[in-house]
C-alpha cells in the first residue's frame, strides 16, 4: 500500500470517529468522566478505573490564541485534546515559529515530562477554541505503573504515531507538493471541517508558512501551489479559511 493509499485510509477512519454528543452540562464530575471515556487514550481503561482516578485530571477551556506552554518551560504537565485544535511548533534561533504538529480530538501532548524533566523543547498554541484535560506528569506516571492496559494503551498511541511519521515520510518522497498539500487539508477537514456548500470549511488560520512547515516544502512553493489548486477547483479560498471540495474534480 502506498502512503497515499494508508492516508486515505487513514482518513476514512477519521470522518467516521466522530463521538456521540455530550451530555448536558451540569454535573462537573460526570461530564469529566464521559470526555476521559471517549478518548483513545482510556479505551482499554474500565468505567471504574476512569471514577476513581478523574480526581486527577482538570478540564479547561482554552480560547484560539491561548499559548498553552512556550519553548524552554519546565512545567511537567500532560495534555489531552477532548475538543478543538492544537499547533506545536518549535521556536527558531531567529525567533520564528516552525509548525510540526497540528492535533485535534483525541490527541494529547506534553508527554515527554513524564520520562524526563528537561525544558519543553516546543511551543503549543490553541488555533481552535479547546477543551484540554490536564493531569500532573508524576500523577500519569504514577497510573502508567499501575494500570498495565493503560500503559500500553499509551504504547500503541505512540507507536502509531512512529506510523503516522513513516507515511509522512513516504508522501514527502514520492508525492508532488500540491498533492502533500491537498491530503493535508482533507486530513484537517476530516478532523476539524465544518460543513460549507460543496465541502468542508477549515478555519484554523494557517499561514503558508505553517502548511510548508507540514508538506516539507518552502512558503514561496506552497503560495504558488495553491494558487494553482484554487484555479484547478482542488481547493476554494475564502478569506482566511480554506473550503475543500466534497470530490476531486474530474
Amino acid at each position: 500500500m502506498s502512503g497515499m493509499d494508508g492516508l486515505g485510509s487513514a482518513l476514512e477512519q477519521l470522518a467516521a470517529m466522530r463521538p456521540p454528543e455530550p451530555p448536558p452540562s451540569g454535573a462537573d464530575d460526570a461530564n469529566k468522566v464521559w470526555y476521559l471515556r471517549q478518548n483513545r487514550l482510556f479505551t482499554e481503561a474500565t468505567d471504574a478505573g476512569i471514577v476513581a482516578h478523574e480526581h486527577l485530571f482538570t478540564m479547561c477551556e482554552m480560547p484560539r490564541g491561548t499559548r498553552v506552554f512556550d519553548q524552554g518551560d519546565t512545567t511537567r504537565i500532560v495534555y489531552v485534546v477532548k475538543r478543538g485544535a492544537v499547533r506545536i511548533a518549535r521556536e527558531t534561533r531567529d525567533g520564528k515559529d516552525v509548525t510540526v504538529a497540528l492535533l485535534g480530538k483525541g490527541d494529547f501532548f506534553g508527554e515527554e515530562t513524564l520520562f524526563d524533566d528537561r525544558p519543553r523543547t516546543t511551543v503549543a498554541v490553541v488555533v481552535e477554541d479547546a477543551l484540554l484535560c490536564t493531569v500532573r506528569a508524576d500523577d500519569l506516571f504514577a497510573l502508567l505503573a499501575n494500570d498495565p492496559a493503560l500503559a500500553l494503551n499509551v504504547a500503541k498511541l505512540l507507536s502509531g504515531r512512529l506510523d503516522d511519521a513513516r507515511a509522512t515520510m513516504e508522501d514527502l518522497a514520492y508525492a508532488r507538493v500540491g498533492d502533500r498539500i491537498v491530503h493535508l487539508y482533507r486530513k484537517l477537514a476530516a478532523e476539524h471541517g465544518v460543513a460549507a456548500p460543496g465541502g468542508q470549511r477549515v478555519d484554523l488560520r494557517l499561514t503558508h508558512a505553517d502548511v510548508a512547515s507540514l508538506v516539507g516544502s518552502t512558503r514561496e512553493t506552497v503560495s504558488a501551489e495553491i494558487a494553482k489548486l484554487v484555479e484547478a477547483g482542488r481547493l476554494r479560498v475564502d478569506g482566511r479559511a480554506v473550503i475543500v471540495p466534497m470530490e476531486e474534480p474530474a
